[in-house]
């Protein structure tokens, strides 16, 4: 049987799995969240709620996932419905950086899959040869399951994100986590009252690079740079340049493409 076939009769079922790994990654982060609020309240020592404990109640999950969960709960949980079409996974590689907002807006804009970002991120920061993240860097497995040993094979998911979009991340290593979690009973119904969704109707995102044509390698590289000049300078607040200097440069530039070439 022709492999490209199975591909992509898989194609939609392989998405529906990794956005219900990214739901109940939420949801479980939300419920250690909790747990541990609801302790801290009865005046219970910290070590009846640290993530050693919670592992050891729950089973099957170590510490340090738990820790994971919890952390991309309380740094993110406020403010991911603002990223759509991006998995858990993306959220737990951008936890321990100083700027995650301008690096999860880029992967929105640009459908950046989570070794994208990383690659990106690496670039805008100087390049330096021994930090370069690996591209086979899968994200920490998630100890829900039991792990067999094997990376499901590249495809590209054209399918609706858990808010109802888009999303066309190409899976590679770096995503192996979202086909980890197991199959509890919990994540069969989907929504719960963990999940912390949003039921509000929220507008379709901005897809302002969709429609752009095959660029040129010369072009295609000082487009990426002023994108993301652009994104560190929006999510400063336009500090250091207005918004509207920004757009004089970009209609300078459009000038320019514009006026007749010399002789």
């Amino acid at each position: 049987m022709d492999s490209a076939l199975i591909d992509q009769t898989s194609e939609t079922f392989l998405g529906q799995w990794k956005r219900l790994v990214s739901t109940t990654n939420w949801e479980k982060g939300q419920i250690i969240f909790e747990w541990r609020e609801a302790l801290r309240d009865t005046g219970a020592p910290a070590i009846e709620f640290s993530d050693d404990a919670w592992a050891r109640r729950v089973g099957n999950v170590t510490p340090q996932h738990v820790g994971r969960l919890r952390r991309a709960y309380e740094r993110f949980a406020a403010t991911r419905d603002e990223y759509p079409g991006l998995f858990w996974s993306h959220f737990q590689a951008a936890l321990d950086w100083d700027d995650p907002e301008l690096w999860l807006e880029g992967a929105v804009q640009s459908s950046w899959s989570i070794s994208e970002m990383r690659q990106k991120r690496w670039e805008a920061n100087g390049g330096v040869a021994n930090e370069e993240p690996s591209l086979d860097e899968a994200p920490p497995w998630d100890e829900d399951a039991e792990p067999s040993g094997e990376i499901v094979s590249a495809t590209m998911e054209k399918v609706q994100s858990p808010h109802g979009r888009q999303s066309g991340h190409e899976s590679d290593a770096s995503d192996a986590d979202e086909y980890s979690d197991s199959e509890d009973g919990d994540a069969s119904q989907g929504q719960s009252s963990y999940s912390g969704e949003s039921n509000s109707v929220a507008s379709p995102p901005v897809r302002p690079f969709a429609s752009l044509p095959p660029l040129p390698v010369d072009v295609s590289d000082a487009f990426e740079s002023y994108k993301l000049c652009i994104l560190r300078h929006k999510v400063a607040g336009w500090q250091e340049i207005s918004r509207d200097d920004m757009l004089a440069s970009l209609d300078a530039l459009k000038q320019l493409a514009l006026a007749p070439a010399e002789d």
